[in-house]
């Protein structure tokens, strides 16, 4: 099975999980600065780590250990005689892992327990005794204001009491593990055929051939539906095609599956033309793009706080006017709440709807920039509540389609009903890669030619979300029974 297995390439947003976690690690050891870095792996780390204990070093990061076949590297081990005192430190906050606000490449408050737990079992296994386990989380409280305090940027949990309890989980985990290696056939399954796509191992694909097309897997959100997704899979309905519209289905669950078998595209007249009522002239097409560091670089701003940098606003004044396009990116090395507040409070009117696309996330963005300055507060909540959230024609069902696949972001939507236009063409093809670029511009970049490129390509990325939700909104505007806006005005 190892041979089979191909190492991916990290998506940006991926690799910019995996560079947070190493920054906030770096964060969390400036609290104890006489502790020495582990730079090895594998056997030589655990060698390594030996040799520092011997030379009397007590904080060790990445220190190693091994036993019985177990083998743990630890982010930070304290040694006070012969007892441990182990620091798992972890990217996300605390609030995060608590109340489950992360997507699928974050772990849970229950991995990172669990992470511990094995680190300390392999940590008994070579010797030592552990006195403390602690987890270290991000405080999303915290406001940086100057300098950064270290001692209020992190959260320290005592976990010690969590971790007896699942030990004899862990040892029949652990026996399990073994008996596995000692299999010489390879595996021919695993749990991830009742996991939801973006949830299922690398292994997933050699393993299950059969369960690579359009499967139940890819029901929308079916990952919070586990037990509906086991009962499917067990009882053979796997591919969308074959699910029988007659079983106990969400709402929809039951559109996806009957759009696709019906190859007809649902669409809910009456009440897309009631939510379109809603539309008011001056209508504003915005978009933000955000950089949200796990340490805050910028004062009045916390850690992982979505910061706008870049915004693209498309305005329509009326049904027959010409569409104007105004936009700002932020290209100092400085906080850009200020300016960008600014320069949208210039671009955008007091009244008309402002469109945008999942308005929980621009109006979090807005509601912390009026909290980072206050002076734009009160325009800032005007615009929340002038917004009308065009992906709620899609994520309300309001029109399905098969292409779709139940999903109502804006990529999977814009080249069903706009293929004319398209992210591919542009430099910069998503958000993670947008962010990514402008930490890059903002506090590396030295070749001008470089600078003047980059600054292009953000702007003709920002550019192209809210140009597709212009012509989105056209191609809604033109379902039989939908009222364009010009009649529904005159209406």
């Amino acid at each position: 099975m190892p041979d089979k297995l191909v190492a991916k390439e990290l998506s940006d947003f991926e690799q910019q999980l995996a560079d947070q976690g190493k920054v906030v690690e770096s964060y969390f050891y400036k609290l104890f600065p006489h502790s020495v870095s582990v730079e090895s792996r594998l056997d030589q780390a655990v060698e390594d780590t030996q040799q520092l204990f011997d030379v009397g070093e007590q904080s060790i990061q990445q220190a190693a250990f091994f036993a019985e076949g177990l083998f743990a590297q630890c982010d930070l081990v304290t040694l006070n005689g012969n007892y441990i005192d182990l620091y798992e430190i972890k990217s996300s906050s605390k609030a995060q892992a608590l109340t489950g606000e992360q997507n699928s490449y974050l772990t849970t408050r229950k991995d990172h327990v669990w992470d511990a737990l094995f680190q300390t079992e392999v940590i008994k296994r070579s010797g030592y005794s552990i006195r403390k386990v602690f987890l270290v989380e991000l405080n999303k409280e915290y406001e940086k204001s100057g300098n950064l305090e270290m001692r209020d940027l992190f959260v320290i949990s005592d976990i010690t009491d969590e971790l007896e309890p699942l030990r004899g989980q862990l040892q029949q985990e652990i026996n399990f593990a073994n008996e596995q290696l000692t299999v010489k056939k390879p595996p021919t399954t695993c749990d991830c055929v009742y996991k939801s796509r973006n949830r299922q191992c690398d292994a997933f694909p050699i393993m299950h051939p059969e369960m690579l097309g359009y499967t139940v897997h890819e029901l929308a959100r079916i990952g919070s539906s586990p037990k509906r997704l086991e009962a499917m899979v067990d009882e053979g309905h796997i591919e969308i095609k074959d699910v029988p519209l007659n079983l106990e289905l969400l709402d929809a669950h039951r559109d996806q599956i009957a759009s696709f078998q019906s190859d007809e595209v649902i669409i809910r007249a009456e009440k897309l033309s009631i939510f379109l009522d809603r539309l008011t002239y001056p209508i504003y097409f915005l978009d933000y793009e955000t950089y949200a560091p796990g340490i805050p670089v910028f004062d009045g701003t916390r850690p992982y706080q979505q910061v706008p940098f870049q915004y693209s606003l498309h305005i329509q004044q009326s049904p027959n006017s010409r569409l104007e396009h105004k936009e700002y990116l932020h290209t100092e090395n400085s906080n850009p709440i200020v300016p960008l507040c600014q320069a949208l409070q210039k671009d955008i009117g007091n009244i008309g709807s402002v469109i945008v696309w999942n308005k929980g996330f621009e109006g979090m963005c807005n509601r912390r920039m009026g909290q980072s300055a206050p002076e734009f507060n009160d325009f800032l909540m005007n615009v929340n509540d002038r917004f009308f959230d065009l992906m709620e024609v899609f994520s309300k069902r309001l029109y399905v389609h098969k292409a779709f696949k139940g999903s109502s972001s804006i990529k999977k939507v814009l080249p069903v009903l706009v293929p004319e236009l398209s992210y591919q063409q542009l430099d910069i093809k998503d958000g993670g890669a947008a962010t990514t670029t402008w930490g890059k511009l903002i506090f590396a970049m030295q070749n001008e030619e470089e600078i003047q490129e980059t600054v292009h390509a953000l702007l003709e990325y920002c550019k192209m979300d809210t140009l597709a939700m212009v012509k989105i909104l056209e191609k809604v505007m033109q379902v039989p029974g939908v009222l364009s806006l010009e009649e529904r005005l005159r209406g």
